[in-house]
């Protein structure tokens, strides 16, 4: 077993996490390590477990920063094990391990939301390898939960299997005259604009953070690039040419996801989300897609409940991964961030 830390041939590592991931894993893809490191400037170091000159297992980390000059290493929705690998696992994680503590070791903790389903002995195995539950930023993780729609039925089957509510207001959008469209090369730098008006809106309605408008703007342009494996596209509702709201999807492998969402406090009542939602659904399908990923869900979360609903209402299946886990390297600065987020929320 060989473990390459530099890892460069974009089309095999594609190729493996496309088909090795289920919902496919677009924050592990190729173009999003290219993105962190040549757009935003993020350190990035992608790893490939290389057995009888195949990539068994991958995974990119990505720098994140800390206080006082302390960084740690992210791996969203990784590790990335091949399919006829994982009966492996016990006997590959423990030189994956001993190569992360003397390669990763300067960080304070190595962090992992691994795009694995939730199984109870899974959670204990990773215990025992010497992995814990975040107790440091705990907001800096994928969603635990994910919805996702599966998309070999026909747009009728689709259609019969949602809520009989999401239906309707589909419908309802119709008739008021909602219309979808979706962004161009030549509409790129005013439909952005939109979306970050839209989203600034739906920040201040649901109290929520986004991203600046110029992280939009820069995966946006990054995405849409002729090179990339990765497509993003733009969905807008409207009606008379008025902005109602807007959806951000990322195609990668079988798998469309819908990674951002806004929309406007007015006109509510025309339900532009659901026919959006339906129109990029269909596009999806028209691509070849074989799911749909809704993102992240929570039953939980109160101010999720209200759009888990919405997602829910489109009919498919829920799928919970092994959740978010760190390996800690340094557990004295750990402890020390772990204090002083106590602190933080005791000391007015």
């Amino acid at each position: 077993m060989e473990i390459l830390t530099d890892y460069k041939r974009k089309k095999q590592w594609n190729d493996f996490v496309a088909n090795n991931s289920d919902p496919v894993s677009f924050l592990q893809s190729f173009e999003w390590g290219e993105f962190n490191k040549k757009v935003l400037g993020n350190e990035i170091t992608r790893w490939a477990v290389i057995e009888e000159d195949e990539i068994k297992i991958a995974f990119t980390f990505i720098k994140k920063s800390l206080p006082a000059g302390n960084f740690y290493w992210y791996c969203p929705r990784g590790l990335i094990w091949h399919k006829n690998y994982r009966d492996k696992r016990v006997n590959a994680y423990g030189p994956i391990i001993k190569k992360m503590e003397s390669e990763l070791a300067p960080a304070i903790f190595m962090r992992t939301c691994p795009p694995t389903p939730y199984r109870e002995h899974i959670e204990g195995f990773l215990g025992r390898l010497g992995y814990r539950k975040p107790k440091i930023l705990t907001s800096s993780k994928e969603p635990e939960t994910t919805w996702v729609l599966d998309l070999d039925s026909s747009d009728d089957e689709l259609l019969s299997e949602m809520h009989q509510k999401t239906r309707y207001n589909i419908r309802l959008a119709e008739k008021k005259g909602v219309k979808v469209r979706e962004m161009t090369e030549k509409t790129k730098a005013s439909d952005t604009d939109i979306f970050y008006n839209l989203s600034k809106g739906t920040a201040e309605r649901n109290k929520i953070k986004i991203y600046g408008k110029d992280y939009y703007k820069k995966m946006i342009n990054f995405f849409t690039s002729k090179y990339s494996d990765v497509e993003l596209k733009m969905y807008i509702a409207e009606k008379e040419n008025k902005p109602l709201s807007a959806a951000i999807v990322i195609y990668f492998g079988s798998t469309a996801t819908y990674l951002h969402g806004a929309s406007s406090s007015e006109d509510r009542d025309l339900m532009p989300n659901y026919l959006m939602q339906w129109e990029a659904i269909k596009n999806a399908k028209e691509k070849g897609m074989k799911i749909y990923d809704f993102w992240g869900i929570s039953e939980l979360n109160r101010a999720w409940s209200g759009i888990t609903r919405f997602k829910k209402g489109f009919g498919g299946r829920e799928i919970r991964f092994i959740g978010t886990w760190d390996y800690i390297f340094n557990r004295k600065w750990y402890n020390t961030f772990r204090i002083l987020k106590l602190l933080k929320k005791i000391i007015p």
